[in-house]
C-alpha cells in the first residue's frame, strides 16, 4: 500500500512538471517571438498562468480529500471556484483568432506559438478535470461524476463564449455581478451562443474521454488489473 501511494505520487508530481516543460517551451517561444517582432503576444502568458489555477487549486482540494473528507458543503465550494476558473484552461486556444493581424512573415511562427499555448492550456485543464472526476468518484460513484463532468463541459463551453465574446472574467461574478447576470440572460438567447456552447463542450468532452482511457489503460498496465 505505501509503495502504491508512493508511485502514485511521483506519477503525479511527473505529470505537473510534463505541463510546466510544455508551458515553459510556449513562453520560450513567446520571449523569442519579442526579441524578433514585439510584445503583441504578452497576454498569452496571463492567459496561460490562468489555465493553471484551476489545475492546482483542485490538486491541493485533491490533496486534502485524500487526507480528510470535507464536509459537502465545503467540497461543493471547492468545485465550484474550480468551475469558475476551469474555461480560462481551453480559452486560450480562441487565442488563435489574432493570427488574423499577424504580418505574414510571422504566421507559421506564431500559428506554432499560439499552439503550445493553447497545448498548454489544455491539457492542465483535461488534468484538472481527471482529479475532478476522482474526487467525486471517491466520495460518492463514476455515474455521478461522469455526469458532472458532462454538466462541467457544457458550462465551460458556455464560459468560453462568455470569454471571448462577452469579454468577461472569472472574477466577475465578484465585482460585477450584475452586469455579468445580465450578459448570460442576453447570451442564453444568442443563437450563436448556443452553437458555440454545443461544439466547444462537445470537442472538450471529446477531449476528456480519450484523456480518461488512455490513463485508465496506463494505471491497469501498471496494476495488471486487465488480465
Amino acid at each position: 500500500m505505501a509503495l502504491e501511494k508512493l508511485v502514485n505520487y511521483l506519477e503525479s508530481n511527473l505529470k505537473v512538471a510534463l505541463l510546466a516543460f510544455i508551458s515553459a517551451a510556449a513562453v520560450a517561444l513567446l520571449a523569442m517571438r519579442i526579441l524578433l517582432q514585439d510584445w503583441s503576444f504578452i497576454f498569452l502568458v496571463w492567459n496561460l498562468f490562468l489555465a493553471w489555477v484551476p489545475l492546482l487549486f483542485i490538486k491541493w482540494v485533491w490533496e486534502m480529500e485524500r487526507k480528510q473528507q470535507a464536509p459537502f458543503w465545503l467540497l461543493m465550494v471547492y468545485l465550484s471556484v474550480w468551475l469558475l476558473f476551469f474555461p480560462n484552461a481551453p480559452y486560450i486556444i480562441t487565442d488563435l483568432k489574432h493570427l488574423r493581424a499577424v504580418p505574414e512573415n510571422m504566421i507559421w511562427y506564431d500559428a506554432i506559438m499560439i499552439f503550445t499555448f493553447s497545448l498548454a492550456g489544455f491539457l492542465t485543464g483535461l488534468y484538472s478535470i481527471r482529479i475532478v472526476h476522482r474526487i467525486i468518484t471517491k466520495r460518492w460513484n463514476e455515474r455521478l461524476a461522469w455526469l458532472a463532468i458532462v454538466a462541467a463541459m457544457v458550462m465551460s463551453g458556455f464560459g468560453v463564449f462568455l470569454g471571448r465574446y462577452g469579454r468577461w472574467n472569472s472574477w466577475d461574478i465578484i465585482t460585477q455581478p450584475g452586469a455579468l447576470a445580465r450578459g448570460i440572460y442576453h447570451s442564453l438567447r444568442d443563437p450563436l451562443a448556443i452553437k458555440h456552447t454545443v461544439t466547444f463542450s462537445f470537442v472538450l468532452m471529446l477531449l476528456y474521454f480519450a484523456f480518461h482511457i488512455f490513463a485508465e489503460l496506463k494505471q491497469n498496465e501498471r496494476t495488471h488489473r486487465y488480465f
